[in-house]
Formats: structure tokens, sequence, C-alpha cells
């Protein structure tokens, strides 16, 4: 296959995450929320990467969060993420996560033609009061904190199944050899050379990510999607955005929640380089166990995350200059930190984690 095949395959699969629409506007999205949800007051547009997401802030206090998705989104998508949602309310009560408002005629999603005239799924979620971590400093036991949540995510998921959950999403890791036509998008020839052998490397690997074990997991556990009560991290207040959530390994989701824990600032030093993220993996393996060969996986599944971090963002800022720096907010320390993995030999990486004997003396570890 030819680049141009192959950017076109990418396209073709995964093209919702990159297929211009045309935005909704507050006011419009207002007036829908009032007609059907009865909800009213002050809305903001949010950032978001491919769809249309409002905050609305009633005169009571309440809030909501308005989820209007790209008009490409697969219905049997939206009814997962649905559906993984009402599955916490009813199993795991206590876990922090939106909750599904319905319609005024009891309907979990609204399909809705916009004044674009574009076919919109709209979802309207419970407002979760907090500050995202990513807007102030973690301590060490915060980062513990953040893996015994997921933790227990992770328990509270063990239980659900849905045909939505085996979707192809272009952030799980496992992808990644569909992204290879994505190389050449890499003007910096270093950076170029860098993700080949990243890329190699992983291809390498792939079989042995294969068996790694697997259930339905939230696949994006980033300091952004986790809410703090107050501008401190004594207490997680909320899991939010469970728009990659889907069926992948164990070991792909911890490693998510560790890679977004890397210090920007790079230092050979492995030590203090993984210092932050192995707080994570302590606080995690706490509440919920991991097989050696899953531990012996989480360096290279850092560096696969890093890897198609800078694939995604490489393409996406090409088609969307005027979400550039939304999209590229990342982009500078990533590949630095790829570097950072790529310059150490598969072996290394293996034992970056194993050979911390406190994990496998507190968890009784077994292949």
């Amino acid at each position: 296959m030819n680049t141009h095949d192959g950017l076109s395959a990418i396209f073709e699969q995964y093209g919702n995450i990159s297929r211009p629409f045309t935005h909704m506007p507050p006011e419009e999205a207002l007036a829908i929320a009032r007609e059907h949800y009865g909800a009213d007051g002050d809305i903001r547009h949010l950032p978001t990467e491919k769809d249309d997401t409002f905050h609305i802030r009633c005169a009571s206090g309440r809030g909501f969060i308005m989820k209007v998705e790209h008009p490409c989104e697969p219905r049997e998508d939206v009814a997962f993420q649905t559906a993984l949602l009402d599955d916490l309310k009813e199993n795991a009560p206590d876990l922090p996560v939106p909750r599904v408002i319905r319609t005024q005629h009891d309907a979990p999603v609204l399909v809705h033609t916009d004044r674009a005239g574009q076919e919109r799924q709209i979802r309207l979620l419970s407002y979760l009061q907090g500050v995202p971590l990513d807007h102030i400093p973690t301590s060490a036991d915060g980062r513990r904190r953040i893996g015994a949540q997921l933790a227990r995510l992770r328990h509270a998921l063990a239980g659900f199944s849905h045909p939505g959950g085996d979707r192809a999403i272009i952030w799980d890791v496992r992808r990644l050899p569909d992204l290879r036509a994505l190389l050449s998008l890499i003007e910096d020839p270093l950076h170029r050379a860098c993700a080949q052998a990243a890329m190699t490397r992983f291809m390498d690997l792939l079989p042995d990510i294969g068996k790694l074990r697997t259930q339905i997991l939230h696949n994006d556990f980033n300091r952004s999607n986790i809410l703090a009560r107050a501008h401190d991290d004594e207490t997680l207040a909320g899991i939010i955005d469970f728009g990659d959530a889907l069926r992948t390994a164990i070991a792909i989701d911890v490693s998510t929640a560790m890679v977004n824990q890397l210090p920007q600032d790079v230092t050979p030093d492995a030590a203090a380089f993984l210092s932050a993220p192995r707080d994570v993996l302590h606080g995690y393996v706490e509440h919920a166990d991991l097989q050696l060969a899953e531990i012996g996986m989480l360096g290279h599944l850092l560096m696969a995350r890093l890897l198609t971090r800078a694939l995604i963002t490489t393409w996406r800022a090409g088609m969307f200059s005027e979400n550039r720096a939304y999209i590229m907010r990342h982009s500078q320390a990533t590949w630095k930190q790829l570097a950072w993995f790529v310059e150490r030999d598969a072996d290394t990486i293996s034992d970056l984690f194993v050979s911390d004997t406190s994990f496998s003396n507190r968890m009784g570890c077994k292949a």
C-alpha cells in the first residue's frame, strides 16, 4: 500500500475524528435543551476534539453538560457510552461519574437535525463540580489516589458488556499499525526517525500485547478527565469523558493513566522521569491485580501512547488549522518523552517497572 492509499484508508476507517462539520452555536444548543430537557440558563461552548460540548449553568445552581456528537459518530458508539454510564449508576453508585439525563419523552439520546442540516446525537449529562487535575499540582499521594480510582473503575466495569464495546477507535494503541502511513506527514527528520523506531519496536511486541487480559475500560484516564473537589488533590470528585471507552487490554488502560503523569521536562534519570507514573501504578496495584507480563509491557505501552499522540496530532493539526493550538498543546513534550523511550533498548524498557520489587512483593505477581 502506498502512502496515498494508506492515508485514504486511515481517513475511511477513523475519519470521523477529522471530517469537517458545522459547529452548533450555543444559542441553538440552549434552545434544544429548553425544548427537550426543560433545562435553561447560561451556556458556554467547551473545547473538545471532535464534537460540540456545552456547559449549561442553571439559575438554581444545577449544571449540565450537553454533548452534541459529530455528525459522523456511529449510533452504536453513543449507545455504548450511554449504556456504560447507566451501568455504573446501577452497579457502582458511589463512583463519581456523570449521570445520563433523559429527555422529556424519556429518551437517553436525542437524534436531532441541526440548523445546518446535520443529524446530531445529543445527550444531556449531569455536571460534576470540581477542578480538572491538569489545572492544579498533584502530590505523590494524589497520584496514588488516581491509580486507586482507576482500579475501582476497572472493578466496577468488570461485569459490563455491550456490542459497542468492541469498536475500533484511533486512540486505542493496538491500532497503531493502521497509522503507519501518518509517518510520512512528520516534517522534522529527527522526529520522523524517532517515530519510525518506535513503530518498529511496537510491531515486534504486538503479538504479546494481543495476549494480555482485556475488558471494557475508560481508556483515557488523563488529568483533564479527573476532577478534584477543590484546588488540591486531596479528594477526587469526578471521572468524566468516557468517549474513548472500549474493550482493551487492562495494561493499556493503566499505561494511559501513567503516561499523562510524565514530566514535561525530560531527564535522563529513569527514577526521576518515571517517579510520577510509578505513583499511579502504586495506587492501582493496592486495589487491583496486574500480572507480571502486564507490568513488563507497561513501559512499551507508555511509548505506544506517546507515538499514537504524536501521529494523530500531526495529522489533525494539518487538517484543522483553526484548532491547531488545542490539538498541538502537548506536542513539544510528547516528542521529547517519546525519544526518551526510543533511546533505550527494549529489554531496558521491559524492566522499568518489573524491577521495582515493591509491586511484585505486594501483589504476589505471576506470569
